[in-house]
C-alpha cells in the first residue's frame, strides 16, 4: 500500500539513478541546459551593459535650433533676390477666349 521512499518514483528516475549509457546522456543533456542558460543570462548582461553605454536616455544639455542666425538669413535672401536668383512669384497669364 506505501511505498518505501528510498525507491525510484518512476521508470525515467530510474534511468538516471543507474550506471549506463541512458544515465550519460541525463547528464549531458542536464549540463548543456545549464551551460545553455548561463550563456543566455550572460549574452543578456552584456547586451544590457552594451546598451547602457551606448544609446543615451535623455538629453544632457538643452536642445539648441538648427536654423542659421537671423541676420544671416536676411543677407543670404538680400543676396539671391540681387543677384536674380530668388524673385517674387508670377502670375500665370490669363486665359484668352477666341471668337469664332
Amino acid at each position: 500500500m506505501f511505498r518505501n521512499m528510498n525507491t525510484a518514483a518512476g521508470p525515467r528516475d530510474a534511468k538516471v539513478t543507474g550506471d549506463g549509457r541512458i544515465a550519460g546522456a541525463y547528464r549531458r543533456a542536464r549540463f548543456a541546459k545549464v551551460v545553455v542558460g548561463a550563456v543566455a543570462v550572460g549574452a543578456f548582461g552584456a547586451c544590457t551593459v552594451l546598451a547602457r553605454m551606448n544609446y543615451a536616455g535623455h538629453a544632457k544639455q538643452p536642445v539648441g535650433s538648427l536654423s542659421i542666425p537671423q541676420p544671416l538669413y536676411e543677407v543670404v535672401r538680400r543676396n539671391l533676390l540681387q543677384g536674380g536668383v530668388l524673385a517674387p512669384a508670377t502670375a500665370p497669364p490669363d486665359a484668352a477666349t477666341t471668337t469664332s
